[in-house]
């Protein structure tokens, strides 16, 4: 199969200009090792894994003889011996920071949190998320949402892009899937995922005594996205207790396979803070879901939801390059049946998007964004997505942009 380049490794070498090691998290599947190995800049570097039995056993009893060889150095799996962390600080302080190291694997805890206590002041942390939609087309990460978001102006264009919604939601972002010759074969792929691949990160966690009702959470989680969703009555459907509903949450969250957003409000403002939650990719939250044809988001009152997760996924993939993460929360006013799907934050600076699945943009439908605009002096512009194909100014600060084009 043949690479197709990823939008981080830009991003990974800008990051070796400030920091001696860069530690590359994400869920399994989205790419990191590939990555690792197909990059052109890394061409020179060593590569180890530690899926290897023979490094693995030597990571565990002769961590400096592993890493001899002078040279920069990428280190796969690397939570399988965190021990070898410390190696790793020794030979870059021994080198005056001179030594590289990529440290790389599954998104789950026991990553992120050692290397942060063993690795202060030396590791720059990245995050790969699956697939953009940009990127998947080979074009670069300055979409519309770049160009609006570094206030830059522009008038109508018309996008090439022919894909299909529906597919492309169904698909999602995992490179497996978004590649597999056709939707069989991708189905088969989601199924592995979720059976192997969500499980194993979550047991390599903590001891689930009833994965039944794991699956149920997961399930109606994966029904209820973009919804606000109340733990009590997520532990009515699963039949686990709300302290496992809660337990079982933050796990998924931190191993990057829920995403929680929160409700956007400025001061004195009277708006929503319940949580609303997000799969890391629309595919596997349609397959919970029991969405196992892209056909299938055509039905009413489906297609949306979905295609709100999968423009999530795009605005996470963006910030993922970014120098400084932002924030990203929704707007729901206590008063008035309005609401933004996703408020974009950074410092001071603040751009509104909205999701539709509709073909075409007109005035009227600027309304909700309208309202945020001007309740919120401090949002610069608002983005309306739709399925259509022409970018333009629709109102006042305000820009239809195609999904293809984000």
């Amino acid at each position: 199969m043949k690479y197709i380049p990823r939008w981080m490794e830009t991003r990974l070498a800008e990051a070796f200009e400030s920091h001696p090691v860069v530690v590359l998290t994400g869920p399994r599947q989205v790419g990191k090792s590939t990555l690792l190995e197909h990059a052109e800049f890394l061409k020179k570097w060593r590569y180890i894994t530690l899926d290897d039995s023979d490094a693995l056993e030597q990571a565990e009893e002769d961590p400096k003889g592993l890493l001899w060889e002078d040279k920069p150095t990428i280190i796969d799996e690397v939570q399988r011996c965190p021990k070898l962390l410390v190696t790793v600080k020794y030979l870059v302080d021994k080198s005056e920071r001179k030594r590289n190291f990529i440290l790389s694997g599954s998104g789950n805890i026991s990553l992120r949190e050692a290397p942060r206590e063993t690795l202060a002041g030396r590791a720059k942390y990245l995050h790969l998320t699956g697939f953009g939609f940009r990127e998947m087309q080979g074009l670069s990460a300055r979409g519309f949402f770049d160009e609006i978001w570094n206030g830059r102006e522009f008038g109508g264009s018309v996008t090439k892009s022919s894909a299909d919604a529906s597919q492309s939601i169904w698909r999602g972002s995992l490179p497996g899937v978004v590649l597999a010759s056709n939707e069989r074969v991708a189905l088969e792929r989601l199924s592995s995922y979720v059976d192997t691949y969500i499980r194993r990160d979550i047991q390599d966690l903590v001891k689930i005594r009833h994965p039944q009702n794991f699956r149920r959470l997961m399930e109606a989680l994966a029904k209820a996205t973009g919804w606000e969703s109340v733990q009590e009555e997520l532990s009515k459907v699963c039949g686990e207790t709300r302290t496992n509903v809660s337990r079982y949450m933050s796990l998924l969250k931190d191993t990057h396979l829920l995403y929680e957003i929160k409700g956007y409000a400025v001061k004195s403002e009277r708006a929503y803070k319940q949580s609303k939650y997000f799969w890391f990719d629309s595919g596997s939250a349609c397959f919970l879901a029991g969405i196992h044809r892209a056909d299938d988001l055509k039905k009413p009152n489906i297609k949306g939801r979905y295609l709100e997760n999968f423009i999530l996924q795009q605005i996470l993939s963006w910030a993922s390059l970014q120098l400084m993460a932002p924030e990203i929360f929704y707007w729901k006013p206590k008063a008035g049946e309005v609401e933004v799907d996703f408020v974009v934050r950074l410092a001071s600076k603040v751009v509104a998007i909205e999701v539709k699945s509709s073909e075409e943009i007109t005035f009227g439908d600027t309304r909700q964004m309208r309202e945020f605009l001007k309740s919120h002096s401090e949002a610069s512009k608002g983005i309306v997505v739709y399925d259509g194909r022409k970018a333009y100014p629709v109102a006042s600060n305000i820009y239809a942009v195609p999904w293809t084009a984000l």
